[in-house]
């Protein structure tokens, strides 16, 4: 037996069994679900990529993902610099690092669970992190550039999705930028704590908003969202 096919057959059998640990009728204990991951995990890749592949196999994925990122912002002429940024689902702060060695000083970063915050403040001392649940809690402040990375696709219900994209439009500011990721395969449950969403399901929620054309990106698309209002 291969070492890939044993490593599929383990999380085969992983996924069933928190399916059950983590049920929940409101969709899944999102709280618990990535408190437990990310302690188990720490700032490994593993704890916010796939969990099935090795750290090095994470870490080429992501180094891509990376330059996907920066890619789009340089054609949405974003200037890290100059801008009041938040990083909603900052996890191992991955996308902290890249705002950072790119000049950003205005970084505030939000997660459902702060089992990292200790190691993320020493590392990002500059920046802030605070525990939040966008789903049910305002943002803290309005911001230039809201970034939502890999994490959409984890609010499975139709009720908390859309709770979450309004206060997300609610705190970008006008001319702000929101940079999101969704599978864009249409609107059904991928499993117990994903769900793949329309691209069409984004715009309603950010009507009247400009949406780049979507980019290729670890499986999903990246796109932005932008708030050309005149208000």
């Amino acid at each position: 037996m291969t070492s890939n096919l044993i490593r599929k057959i383990q999380g085969a059998i992983a996924f069933h069994l928190n399916k059950i640990k983590y049920f929940s009728v409101h969709g899944y204990n999102s709280k618990k679900y990535w408190n437990d991951r990310l302690t188990h995990y720490r700032l490994s890749l593993q704890g916010v990529g796939n969990k099935t592949l090795t750290e090095e196999e994470n870490r080429r994925q992501y180094q891509k993902a990376g330059e996907t990122f920066l890619s789009l912002c340089r054609k949405e002429g974003l200037d890290f610099r100059k801008l009041k940024i938040l990083d909603i689902g900052c996890g191992i702060g991955f996308y902290a690092e890249i705002i950072l060695r790119n000049g950003g000083e205005n970084y505030t970063g939000v997660d459902i669970t702060d089992t990292l915050f200790l190691q993320l403040g020493e590392k990002f001392s500059a920046f802030t992190f605070l525990k939040r649940d966008i789903t049910q809690q305002p943002l803290p402040d309005t911001f230039d550039l809201i970034i939502m990375i890999d994490v959409t696709q984890h609010i499975t219900t139709k009720k908390k999705f859309s709770s979450a994209m309004q206060n997300i439009k609610n705190h970008l500011n006008v001319g702000g930028t929101f940079i999101v990721t969704s599978w864009l395969r249409g609107d059904y449950k991928m499993g117990f704590y994903e769900v793949s969403r329309s691209l069409e399901r984004y715009k309603r929620e950010f009507e009247g908003f400009h949406f780049s054309e979507p980019m290729p990106f670890r499986g999903k698309f990246l796109f932005s969202i932008k708030n050309i209002s005149k208000r």
